[in-house]
């Protein structure tokens, strides 16, 4: 009995096994990943918030974050070399984001993220960036409103999934995308000046870049991932230009075999409001159609989820997910050819593209509405 009651005692006073004070760790904000000048290996940069500066009330102006960057190999190699210039323990379980430069993308991402697929502490809602240019530039360009440069690139990609611009996918969405088939899109990072640009995408394939899409491509694919939460559309009927504000968005996609052909019909909706009319002429129209509108809406978009596929379709890549879908309906297709997926059955597949726009609010109270629906 008094064996049992030590064994009780023991685990309820214990605490945590590995637990470590604060002052103990170095809490990793941020990674940036480059190529060193020798070319072989990798530069690895981190932010590190001061905690000091936090704490302090005072409103002192010394520095909110500190940058440390290392030559390895392998990243748990260079994490240690952190720890021993530091005396702290790294920890990225607060980690925001990790931006890797477009000269490593173009090699292979995939080596930089075993590290953080394993670690259990890392937070899958992290954030993957491929930078134009050097990565250590965008962790290294502060923003006076925000203290942490990876923070500020969060809220401001959460910011920007509402304009369409770019493509929002966490950590987990984007292994779980590359480890089907090892392509997808990852968000476009670059600086200008003093500023922070986020816009447009990386296209991955087998786990390497291969080209840039620009943010008409990105916002097709952010369609076709059913990852619209909002974004301004503007259509231009007889020199007056119409901003149409999306507020919902969804899309589906219906793969269909017949004779051993591949058909995806893609149907994708939305609902929106017309939130400005612009024309040079201050007399302007005093009245529009809203069918018009609507049809030039669904001719825009269709037109460019047309050439987005055609891209990747000469590209032979599919970040979509167009395989997942087959394997599902057809899977006995697909157990025969999957081996030519890429090469073969999807640049040959045909794609039928349906989009239904609508217009709901246009702001206009006194204004005549023409609706010929």
């Amino acid at each position: 009995m008094q064996i049992i009651l030590m064994l009780i005692l023991g685990l309820v006073l214990s605490g945590c096994w590995d637990a470590k004070d604060i002052n103990e760790r170095s809490f990793v904000m941020g990674v940036a990943f480059d190529l060193p000048d020798s070319g072989e290996g990798h530069v690895m940069t981190i932010e590190v918030p001061v905690l000091q500066s936090f704490a302090t009330q005072s409103g002192g102006s010394g520095p909110t974050s500190v940058l440390f960057a290392t030559e390895g190999t392998s990243v748990a190699q260079m994490a240690t070399h952190f720890e021993s210039r530091t005396w702290r323990e790294l920890f990225f379980g607060h980690t925001q984001v990790v931006i890797i430069s477009e000269d490593i993308a173009r090699k292979d991402i995939r080596p930089l993220l075993d590290f953080f697929d394993r670690n259990p502490r890392i937070d899958r809602r992290l954030t993957l960036f491929i930078s134009q240019g050097e990565a250590r530039q965008v962790l290294e360009t502060k923003d006076p409103r925000e203290p942490l440069v990876s923070v500020y690139l969060n809220q401001m990609l959460n910011t920007l999934t509402n304009t369409a611009r770019v493509v929002k996918q966490n950590f987990q969405d984007s292994l779980r995308n590359l480890e089907n088939n090892g392509d997808t899109v990852l968000p476009r990072v670059r600086t200008s000046g003093t500023e922070v640009v986020i816009a447009g995408g990386a296209l991955i394939k087998d786990y390497k870049m291969i080209a840039w899409l620009g943010e008409n491509e990105t916002r097709a694919v952010a369609f076709l991932y059913n990852n619209i939460s909002g974004g301004l559309i503007a259509v231009n009927i007889n020199d007056i230009l119409y901003a149409y504000a999306i507020r919902s968005a969804s899309s589906e996609i219906k793969p269909k075999l017949k004779d051993n052909e591949l058909t995806f019909t893609i149907e994708v909706k939305s609902e929106g409001d017309i939130i400005e009319v612009y024309y040079e002429n201050a007399a302007g129209s005093s009245s529009f159609n809203i069918p018009e509108i609507e049809a030039k809406l669904n001719d825009l978009i269709i037109n460019e989820i047309h050439h987005l596929v055609t891209k990747l379709q000469d590209l032979k890549t599919d970040p979509i997910g167009f395989d997942r879908l087959v394997y599902r309906h057809y899977p006995k297709f697909w157990q025969e050819h999957a081996d030519e997926w890429k090469d073969v059955i999807f640049p040959q597949a045909k794609f039928d593209i349906k989009s239904t726009f609508r217009v709901r609010r246009t702001g206009i109270v006194e204004k005549e509405v023409v609706d010929e629906s």
